[in-house]
């Protein structure tokens, strides 16, 4: 599969986006796989006491993107374009891609062809150094509220995953 932006060309499996080991970023991965580990994910989402809003969101971020990335590269075998027609959600909910830039007007595409799209989008984002410097300084005043989620995703768009999550966060409470 190619990536159908430009010219690149390679697989939907993405190269694994590092922190470097010894960092301030590392440290903080070694504490948010240390919390997940606990079996409360509302403590494990929880910024640490005395750390930068900003900073946890993009540890966070980039290893979310490379957990991703590695689940994603153990199904491509399966999920082909034949088999996963549609990007969907079960049978009420259809994906269909935009990203504002290159693809305006949102387009039906295969589950793979999606997830090509979605994989590479997130990739431009990490390597933007204006969203996510690899070197991040820390931004006195920063925000110290403790919400278990940060409001990242508008509540309609978890709509599909509503009966996971109440799952997942049901012993939490």
């Amino acid at each position: 599969m190619s990536f159908l932006f430009g010219s690149r060309s390679s697989k939907t499996f993405k190269p694994k986006k590092n922190i470097p080991e010894g960092s301030h970023q590392y440290e903080l991965l070694k504490h948010a796989e240390a919390t997940l580990g606990s079996g409360n994910l509302r403590t494990a989402v929880m910024l640490p006491e005395g750390e930068d809003l900003n900073e946890w969101v993009a540890v966070n971020t980039v290893d979310f993107f490379n957990q991703i990335n590695m689940l994603y590269g153990t199904i491509t075998d399966f999920c082909t374009e034949e088999s996963c027609s549609v990007m969907s959600a079960g049978p009420k909910y259809e994906y269909h891609w935009a990203d504002g830039t290159n693809i305006k007007k949102p387009i039906k595409c295969s589950a793979p062809k999606y997830i090509d799209y979605l994989m590479t989008w997130v990739q431009d984002q990490l390597d933007d150094e204006t969203l996510f410097p690899s070197k991040i300084v820390s931004i006195a005043g920063s925000s110290t509220s403790r919400p278990p989620e940060f409001n990242l995703i508008d509540r309609r768009e978890l709509a599909p995953l509503q009966e996971l999550i109440e799952k997942l966060t049901s012993k939490d409470r």
